[in-house]
């Protein structure tokens, strides 16, 4: 990004009206720029000078502090939207797994063709008390075994 862009950003930045990739490539072109750090800092300062006039609150402010804080949140709201994004897709490939598992386990007992489904017998491969033994060798627990074992 080159400074006649980012200062074309100062006013969607104030206003936050930047999508998060030009929210992005705005904060990094200003991280390493004087020049633009000190427009960004003039409007902001304007920005919220007027704010508090109309809001007819007069207090001393800080505004060097208030706009370092609001990059600090920006950067922070960038972070938050990647990571809901990751974990959305990561939530998304997990029940699309046991998706497919479940459907390939109901094919399988469908077909009646197996005691134990591939989905069951990976389970009981990843059981410690089952390590190094031949799944085969596992007793298959049916309905009626597991309602004697309750009672």
């Amino acid at each position: 990004m080159n400074c006649m862009e980012a200062r074309r950003m100062v006013t969607p930045y104030v206003n936050r009206t930047l999508s998060d990739r030009e929210m992005e490539q705005f904060l990094k072109h200003i991280e390493h720029c004087s020049d633009c750090m000190d427009e960004l800092d003039i409007y902001f300062t304007m920005y919220k000078a007027m704010d508090s006039l109309d809001s007819g609150t007069h207090q001393e402010y800080n505004f060097k502090k208030m706009l370092e804080d609001d990059i600090r949140s920006a950067r922070l709201s960038i972070l938050k939207h990647r990571l809901s994004r990751v974990m959305y897709c990561a939530v998304l490939a997990v029940a699309e797994l046991l998706l497919i598992c479940s459907i390939f386990t109901g094919y399988e007992i469908r077909r009646g063709e197996i005691q134990q489904s591939t989905f069951q017998k990976a389970i009981l491969r990843l059981t410690p008390r089952y390590q190094g033994k031949n799944i085969s060798d596992v007793p298959v627990i049916s309905q009626d075994t597991a309602d004697q074992t309750d009672k």
